[in-house]
C-alpha cells in the first residue's frame, strides 16, 4: 500500500512541475538594490519591534523554488520558515533541505515578509520550537508531502512550521497539504510588508 501510495504522488508532482512548465514558471521582477534599503530595514525593525522565538515568517521569496509554489497553488506567498531571533537566523526546509539561513540574506531573498505568532506562542514554547526545528537540520525535504503523501522526517516547508509549535502534520491526501498560504489560520498576522515596492512599511 505505501508503494503505491508513493507511485501515486510521483506521479503528481510530475504533473504539477508539467503543468508550471505549461504555464510558464514566470517569476517576479527581483526588487532588489539600494533604492529598497530602507525598506528592508523596515522590516527588520517589524521583526525586532514584534517577532519573537519560534514565531513563522510566511514570504514570496525570490528563489526559481518559491516562483514554482507560488504559481502551484496561485498563491500571494511561497514560503514559511522558523525565527530564531536571538541568533538572527530562520530555519526552513528548502529544496536540499531543512537548513539555518542568516536572517540578513534571508530578508534579502523576501519579495514580502508576514509575522505570524502561533497559537498558544508563548516565549517559552517559542524557544522550545526553535530547538526542536534545530534538531531537524539536515533532514531531507518531503517531496511527496507536497502531494499529501508525507514522509516521515522529511519536512516541506510549512510542515516544518506547524511541527515545531506542535501542530499535527503528516496526514495523507492532498486536500491535507499545509500551504503557506493557510498558515495564518493556525495563528495571528502581527506584520505584513505587502508586495516589496521601496517605501518603508514599519512603523505605519
Amino acid at each position: 500500500m505505501k508503494q503505491r501510495i508513493s507511485l501515486a504522488a510521483l506521479l503528481l508532482v510530475g504533473a504539477a512541475l508539467l503543468l508550471i512548465q505549461c504555464r510558464g514558471a514566470r517569476g517576479l521582477d527581483r526588487r532588489q538594490g539600494p533604492e529598497y534599503q530602507d525598506e528592508v530595514q523596515s522590516w527588520v525593525q517589524a521583526i525586532d519591534s514584534k517577532a519573537g522565538n519560534g514565531m513563522w515568517l510566511v514570504s514570496r521569496g525570490y528563489h526559481v523554488g518559491d516562483d514554482m509554489v507560488a504559481i502551484a497553488t496561485n498563491s500571494p506567498v511561497s514560503h514559511a520558515s522558523i525565527l530564531d531571533l536571538e541568533k538572527r537566523q530562520v530555519i526552513e526546509a528548502v529544496g536540499k533541505g531543512v537548513v539555518v539561513t542568516d536572517l540578513d540574506k534571508f530578508i534579502h531573498d523576501t519579495h514580502r515578509l508576514i509575522i505570524i505568532r502561533p497559537q498558544n506562542w508563548t516565549p517559552d514554547r517559542g524557544t522550545e520550537a526553535v530547538a526542536k526545528a534545530r534538531e531537524k537540520v539536515g533532514s531531507g525535504y518531503d517531496y511527496l508531502g507536497i502531494v499529501g503523501a508525507p514522509q516521515k522526517s522529511h519536512f516541506y516547508c510549512s510542515e516544518l512550521a506547524a511541527w515545531s509549535m506542535g501542530l499535527r502534520v503528516d496526514r495523507n491526501g492532498p486536500h491535507r497539504v499545509l500551504h503557506p498560504k493557510d498558515m495564518h489560520r493556525y495563528g495571528a498576522i502581527l506584520f505584513d510588508s505587502g508586495e516589496r515596492d521601496g517605501d518603508p512599511d514599519f512603523p505605519n
